[in-house]
């Protein structure tokens, strides 16, 4: 595969900076996941989050079960995407009353993210989809709270207890409950994690799993080829074939973070205190996660070992606009391409154009090699965003 991803330093055909996803890596992808969904009876669901390109959605929907959605916009895209295909499963702790209508028109299951949610707009929504609520497990797995869904005074979820006790309190109230959600890992490669939630789901919610339809497993797991899968399979023996339960999980950056390039140019190289800065076309507005967890992505052509030390940085005036060092066998000059790899989660969609500086053009790299150019923004999205246009009366 790199041999393919080579070609983006030395092509003259892009303009830089840029995102490129890599159509063969992909698909690598999506049959990895497709296989585990198979030999699981998990439907997979691909979560809109990380990254959403039509056409790569396109391009994945004919593997999957269907898209998850945590926004109407999400929602519409993913029905559009799909059609009359696939299914699509939304959940948000900021559904608003006037968008309830739409989103349970587009999507096939709406789980709620609070009980007063739920008594808000169930009646609403179970017109048009299956609802659901989602529970917090009260389970923590991550040790960065920011990351955690299951922090203290989580957002995210009815409190387990509150689950059970409000169930046993007015079981009316939930008589339209087909399914539950929850979601309890980030970036996780080991599935003891998620059998350790089911378990607990079961040891709390035992009585209700049988009256229900459904049961989605939320995210946080990265599907690595050698990973372990026993615990998905057991989570599955327990909800699908003990509960009789329709399964499904929703990976996001599982499915395109190693199909993700961002390239760019070098612009400037100079001294600073006995290192030398190199100053890219790009900024960590394009990667906004390199400034959130302060790490250094993957660059191709990296090495330890190399003779050649540098500080590659942003081109924004941020003081912290800066992805690392990085050692080359071969001298940087003004012109030359840096690519960073695993970029394709969380980077076009938290994008921003911070200093005015130009979001990245977007490219697919097709599965016979060519470099298909997708779209741009330049200043007229600038400009749109800063009211520069004719103003209409309210």
């Amino acid at each position: 595969m790199l041999d393919r991803i080579h070609k983006l330093s030395e092509s003259e055909r892009i303009t830089t900076p840029c995102f490129v996803y890599d159509e063969a890596i992909l698909g690598e992808l999506v049959d990895r996941v497709a296989t585990i969904q198979a030999t699981t009876d998990v439907g997979v669901l691909y979560s809109l989050k990380p990254f959403a390109l039509f056409d790569a959605l396109q391009f994945m929907a004919p593997s999957l079960t269907g898209f998850a959605a945590s926004s109407l916009f999400e929602a519409r895209l993913a029905r559009e995407v799909l059609g009359d295909r696939g299914s699509v499963h939304f959940t948000s702790p900021g559904l608003r009353p006037s968008e309830v209508a739409q989103i349970a028109a587009a999507c096939d299951y709406v789980s709620f993210n609070s009980l007063p949610q739920w008594a808000r707009h169930e009646h609403e929504a179970h017109q048009f989809a299956s609802c659901g609520l989602r529970v917090n497990p009260n389970l923590s797995l991550v040790s960065d709270a920011r990351y955690d869904p299951c922090r203290r005074h989580s957002k995210l979820g009815v409190p387990l207890q509150d689950t059970v006790a409000q169930l046993k309190l007015d079981p009316k109230a939930f008589q339209r409950l087909r399914g539950i959600h929850f979601h309890t890992n980030c970036d996780s490669t080991d599935f003891g994690g998620l059998l350790q939630t089911a378990e607990i789901i079961e040891e709390r919610l035992g009585m209700l799993l049988p009256h229900l339809e459904w049961i989605n497993l939320g995210g946080g797991y990265l599907f690595p080829s050698q990973a372990d899968y026993s615990g998905l399979q057991e989570t599955t023996r327990i909800f699908g074939e003990k509960y009789g339960l329709q399964v499904f999980c929703e990976p996001g950056a599982a499915l395109i973070r190693e199909a993700g390039f961002i390239v760019s140019s070098v612009i400037d190289i100079f001294d600073s205190g006995g290192k030398t800065v190199v100053v890219l076309d790009t900024t960590v507005g394009h990667m906004p996660e390199v400034f959130e967890y302060d790490f250094e992505p993957d660059v191709v052509g990296h090495d330890d070992e190399a003779p050649h030390s540098y500080i590659l940085a942003g081109s924004s005036c941020l003081a912290g606009d800066v992805f690392g060092e990085y050692a080359f066998r071969e001298p940087l000059v003004p012109g030359a391409r840096i690519v960073f790899e695993n970029a394709g989660a969380y980077t076009l969609s938290k994008a921003h154009m911070f200093n005015g500086i130009d979001l990245p053009a977007i490219y697919a790299l097709t599965l016979d090699g060519s470099l298909l150019f997708k779209s741009s923004f330049g200043y007229p999205a600038f400009a749109d965003r800063w009211n520069a246009r004719i103003h209409a009366p309210v």
